[in-house]
């Protein structure tokens, strides 16, 4: 049985109401009768009327433009809302839909019934339930859907693409004259549909309510195992089992076809899958408590494992250090730094050509002091100028540029002149790299 034990199902036809539940059909007096979250198919009374029409309108214009032909041509003389079960454009201002429309004071009767329920109920329209057939068979020709209940006869013939045609056929009562007669008018709907829209409809799929007797045999007809669903046999009220793949086809609908809020919507399905998610969180717990102690299992086993190999590293670190003897490098470094220091050092000579080369004609030095330390030359210069003060403070400063650039650096500087001559004074170092 394709329809799920857990879905309830209250099913309005007709004035009468049935409840369905773990494949028992039972009559209801009311609503409240039920328990537990539930999808409800009504046919709103018989006060609904469904068809496919096209609109030239804006699409977001197409539920007032329908509201305004209905009322326009008598249909409704009272305010109606608009379901639309499918809609698709054909051009810029042209769309084809396939509605239900209703009084609106009956369908805010049906959405406070369920307000004040006490679970969840998603509502839905008869015609949803004949285009969610569609739907589930994807048949890539047109097929026509009869479905027959007491006098009437509802007809849709579409793809799960497109709806070409739906109306609803009346008999005069249930007698079997007038029961022919109503499939016979079906037939002629059918006949003109594929007539108008130029198309071929090779299968026709005939469904039954309680109480219905066997249809005509049609050609077309779509035999047991054609049609889109499983065996679907229910217990009917008086004990007898019955077929009826109507009650199996709502299994096809979806949440989202309903014409409940929202917020019943919601609750349904967090209710009907709150089991499944509980499973699902306590299954995840215990996977992850497996794992942790995985985890603790497969930490401990490396700890050991790094404790011993930590072990062998250091027996054979200790094996290596008592043979190996330990060897003393600092003499031999410390000739090397003797031997770098001793080729970089300045030696005197190259100081005193340094000098010499920054005098000028006029200055000479009467006092040189050389000091070599670790890192550094240290230069103190006592010296005279025999001319002028402008030629001997040029001479000077020539002289002190000269050995800045030859890499030395000015500690102290003096210049003091006199009548006839002039004395200068220079500290300079000079770092051993």
């Amino acid at each position: 049985m394709i329809l799920q034990r857990s879905k309830q199902c209250v099913i309005e036809i007709d004035g009468e109401m049935f409840s369905l539940s773990d494949e028992r059909i039972e009559p209801i007096v009311t609503f409240d009768n039920t328990s537990h979250d539930t999808y409800f198919v009504s046919d709103m009374q018989g006060t609904a009327i469904s068809r496919t029409t096209t609109i030239e309108s804006p699409v977001k214009y197409i539920d007032v433009m329908v509201r305004k032909n209905l009322q326009e041509s008598g249909e409704f003389d009272e305010p109606l809302s608009v379901i639309t079960h499918w809609k698709k454009k054909k051009g810029r201002n042209v769309t084809d839909i396939l509605f239900t429309a209703l009084p609106t004071r009956i369908l805010y009767q049906y959405l406070e019934r369920i307000k004040a329920y006490q679970d969840s109920v998603i509502l839905f329209p008869l015609y949803s339930v004949l285009f969610s057939i569609l739907k589930k068979m994807e048949p890539k020709e047109p097929v026509a859907i009869v479905f027959q209940h007491n006098r009437f006869a509802d007809v849709i013939i579409g793809t799960h693409k497109r709806v070409y045609y739906a109306n609803r056929c009346v008999a005069f009562d249930d007698t079997d004259e007038q029961i022919e007669v109503l499939w016979n008018t079906a037939r002629t709907d059918i006949e003109t549909a594929k007539a108008e829209y130029g198309i071929e409809i090779n299968k026709i799929l005939k469904l039954l309510w309680i109480g219905s007797k066997e249809p005509p045999a049609w050609p077309e007809d779509i035999k047991g195992a054609s049609h889109p669903f499983p065996e679907a046999d229910f217990t009917s009220p008086n004990g007898e089992h019955c077929y009826l793949p109507f009650i199996a086809a709502i299994n096809a609908l979806s949440g989202l076809d309903g014409v409940s809020p929202p917020r019943e919507k919601a609750l349904y399905y967090t209710n009907r899958y709150a089991p499944y998610c509980n499973a699902f969180l306590l299954l995840s717990i215990l996977f992850v408590l497996v794992g942790s102690v995985w985890c603790f299992y497969r930490d401990s086993v490396i700890r050991k494992e790094i404790a011993t190999m930590e072990k062998t590293r250091s027996t054979v670190l200790l094996s290596l250090s008592e043979k190996m003897p330990e060897i003393s490098y600092e003499d031999s470094l410390s000739l090397v730094r003797d031997l770098t220091y001793s080729q970089k050092v300045p030696s005197y000579k190259e100081a005193i050509n340094d000098l010499s080369a920054a005098l000028s004609e006029s200055m000479k030095i009467e006092n040189l002091k050389v000091e070599y330390t670790k890192k550094i030359v240290t230069l103190e210069i006592l010296g005279r100028a025999d001319t002028s003060f402008k030629k001997a403070y040029v001479g000077y400063q020539t002289f002190g540029s000269y050995l800045r650039d030859k890499g030395y650096i000015v500690e102290e500087s003096k210049f003091s002149t006199e009548i006839s001559s002039s004395v200068f004074f220079m500290k300079l170092r000079k770092k051993i790299l």
